[in-house]
């Protein structure tokens, strides 16, 4: 009996690996980016007063949503669009715009994602060398463009490196770059920069009709599970990406969720203001360990196991896990040496890096 043929076969990047935790009193996941301290007090309350509702359908263009998002950043409502999470709006930028055979272009070692959309595709993913420090050089990117490139992709800061590329580069990009070309601008985690940032990048949009922002409440606001997300971009780009989203793709409960907690930007100076804390807390702790430590303005730390111990990453992050403590490795990145950890409270973070020390002194002999 013979089976249906894909039409496209698109590689597979990430395999969901087992994690084996066995014999761990409590589990700590450090791997995912998750916000530990949760969402705004009225998020919840909100949820919980939707819930007898679910039984109902949600509204497909998200009007409140997105009318709480453009009052909240003074953007027009009509140019944003709502998806299931910022991934889903990443896969129709690629779908709308890109082929096979098409060129969907990024720095090295940027979000997986982005080789995800153009493998699905049948796309080609075109990697730009970067500058010292996991640094994007624009001027690689930008030699980069072929004939064939249909989309660039921008993630500030970056997923897995946490580096953060000036707006005024940002900007020349978006500038130099040929028109007919997209610029994604991925912004899941410009919650954690400067706010005035954030207003920079819509501002490039607003000059740009080929430049999308993507937003995420995945991080900051604490809502990962709701999958909820959105972008911004000119109105025919909104309705072309509202061609191919699907209907009723952000569920009833996360767009009251996103409703209330992007107004809740207290809140959201807290989780940046005791993120850079701690941040800055762990990456000093890892430095006298001998660590390496790449600058990151995320939630997480991106480090470098020391010296000759570097090449035991994989088996480091396996034994933690026994004890119950989830770190990423990050060979699919094609850096085995490193390690990403997510930033968390100090009693989290002062056990797992007392499990660190055991395994430095270990290789140390």
């Amino acid at each position: 009996m013979s089976l249906p043929v894909p039409y496209l076969s698109a590689r597979t990047l990430t395999v969901v690996k087992k994690i084996d935790t066995t014999g761990a009193a409590r589990v700590v996941n450090l791997g995912l980016n998750e916000s530990w301290l949760g969402s705004a007090p009225g998020v919840v309350e909100a949820i919980r007063e939707a819930a007898p509702n679910v039984y109902r359908y949600a509204d497909p263009n998200c009007g409140t949503m997105r009318a709480a998002i453009g009052k909240q950043f003074n953007l027009d409502p009509a140019r944003i669009v709502c998806g299931n999470g910022s991934e889903e709006l990443l896969d129709a930028v690629g779908r709308v715009y890109a082929r096979a055979g098409d060129e969907i272009l990024f720095p090295a070692y940027s979000f997986l994602q982005f080789a995800i959309v153009a493998y699905r595709l049948g796309a080609k993913a075109v990697e730009a060398p970067l500058g010292p420090d996991f640094s994007v050089d624009v001027d690689a990117l930008l030699a980069a463009v072929t004939p064939k490139t249909r989309v660039v992709f921008l993630a500030n800061p970056n997923n897995p490196t946490g580096s953060v590329v000036p707006m005024d580069e940002v900007a020349r990009l978006a500038r130099e770059l040929p028109s007919h070309v997209v610029l994604v601008l991925d912004a899941a985690y410009a919650e954690y920069v400067d706010p005035a940032e954030a207003v920079a990048t819509f501002e490039i949009a607003d000059h740009h009709p080929n430049v999308i922002v993507t937003r995420t409440f995945s991080k900051a606001y604490g809502l990962a599970s709701a999958r909820a997300g959105w972008a911004y971009a000119y109105p025919e780009v909104v309705s072309a990406l509202n061609n191919v989203r699907g209907i009723g793709n952000v569920n009833g409960l996360a767009q009251v969720a996103a409703t209330v907690a992007v107004g809740e930007q207290d809140f959201v100076q807290h989780v940046r203001t005791r993120t850079a804390e701690e941040r800055d807390y762990l990456e000093g702790e890892l430095r006298k360990l001998g660590f390496e430590i790449s600058s990151s303005a995320a939630n997480f730390a991106f480090v470098r196991l020391p010296g000759a111990y570097a090449g035991w990453a994989q088996e480091t992050v396996a034994r933690l896990a026994r004890k119950g403590f989830i770190i990423r490795s990050n060979e699919d990145y094609g850096l085995p040496e490193w390690l990403r950890i997510s930033i968390a409270d100090r009693a989290d973070l002062d056990e797992m890096l007392a499990l660190l020390r055991i395994e430095v002194r270990a290789a140390n002999g």
